[in-house]
């Protein structure tokens, strides 16, 4: 009884992806389900999102690649990480569509192929100024080139990522998204296979529409949060992140608290002891900083967050032992996560996928 837990509300998926997928006029949706689907579950929220009508999934690892396949997923599989020789095997059915980030990757998967007999489903992705994986714009000519020679990739889609879709100013963005449209146009006027285009991520699904495109990758909005620092009112949390206290006590004015003695009392205070520490996922930051709601009210995390404990002041309310306070998610507009996450310097990804294996999952779907 004594240990946190998480509830993962399936309906506010479906809103949250129904309302994606209205603003972005139905253009193909391949989910970001990589981190256990960002904390939430993977097994649960695959099923879910494929019920609703998604296109497809992006993984970044071949493990979760093989998860996915395992849980018996149906529609396409992006594998978004580099390939290598070993990991093969994962493109054989055409399922699994494998990320061209090298020109090196060409002359591997077109070795593969021509062994095996099979045709692979590659999107080839483009460095338009985020310069982590993906083809340069002085190569794209030789890769062309490549691709063309090869009778064993079908190069199905063209993509990129982009660097600042979290920030107000546009002017590099659109800058990113200008470079995208001039080279998927100069790549497929020589390579007529290609049908898909997509480079927004949840940040510019909810700021713009990019006409060029016909598919996007929600993954944050997806589970009701935005990049922003702030919650958006047509998203509904997907995760509740909440805990029991497990005792209350009363304790003097000038008592030292927790690790260090970080926090002393100045006054006489009722104290609660939350089950739940930074091995379930409270971060550190929170210490003498973060907040919980108890219901409709807000009270302070006190002293260092520890291993298994979160001390808060409730000397405000009647709180006993056993009530639950919730971290983030819920009703309660003010530990909305993106709001939590901006007070103690964190992001709404790291709170959602810092969320450890102990921590139990409970799914509402109803």
């Amino acid at each position: 009884m004594l240990q946190s837990e998480v509830l993962i509300n399936l309906n506010h998926l479906r809103s949250n992806f129904r309302f994606v997928s209205e603003k972005m006029n139905h253009k193909k949706i391949m989910a970001v389900v990589k981190g256990n689907a960002y904390g939430h579950g993977i097994d649960r929220i695959a099923k879910v999102l494929e019920e609703e009508g998604v296109f497809g999934f992006c993984v970044a690892l071949e493990q979760e690649v093989r998860e996915l396949l395992e849980l018996e997923i149906s529609t396409p599989i992006l594998h978004l990480g580099r390939i290598h020789s070993k990991m093969l095997d994962i493109f054989d059915t055409g399922q699994v569509r494998c990320n061209i980030t090298s020109i090196n990757d060409i002359d591997l998967l077109e070795e593969y192929g021509v062994s095996k007999n099979i045709k692979i489903n590659a999107h080839l992705k483009l460095d338009t100024g985020m310069t982590r994986l993906g083809i340069q714009e002085i190569e794209i000519d030789e890769c062309i080139q490549r691709l063309k020679n090869t009778q064993s990739i079908n190069v199905e889609g063209l993509w990129s990522h982009l660097a600042t879709a979290d920030e107000i100013e546009d002017e590099f963005l659109l800058k990113q998204v200008k470079r995208f449209k001039e080279y998927c146009d100069k790549i497929k006027n020589s390579i007529d296979s290609v049908e898909f285009t997509h480079i927004e991520p949840s940040g510019a699904i909810l700021r713009y529409d990019n006409e060029y495109t016909n598919m996007v990758r929600p993954g944050i909005s997806l589970y009701g949060a935005t990049p922003f620092g702030k919650p958006s009112k047509d998203l509904k949390p997907v995760m509740e992140f909440r805990a029991p206290i497990a005792l209350t006590k009363s304790i003097p004015a000038l008592t030292d608290v927790g690790y260090n003695r970080t926090y002393t009392s100045d006054r006489s205070m009722q104290i609660g002891l939350v089950q739940a520490g930074y091995a379930d996922g409270v971060p550190t930051s929170f210490s003498n900083k973060g907040i919980v709601s108890c219901g409709n009210n807000i009270v302070n995390i006190i002293c260092r967050v520890a291993f298994d404990l979160t001390t808060i002041d409730i000397s405000s309310l009647d709180c006993r032992d056993f009530d639950y306070v919730t971290f983030w998610g819920g009703d309660n507009e003010e530990v909305r996560i993106e709001n939590v996450a901006m007070n103690c310097d964190r992001n709404p990804y790291e709170l959602f996928t810092g969320i450890s294996r102990r921590v139990k999952r409970i799914f509402i779907d109803d």
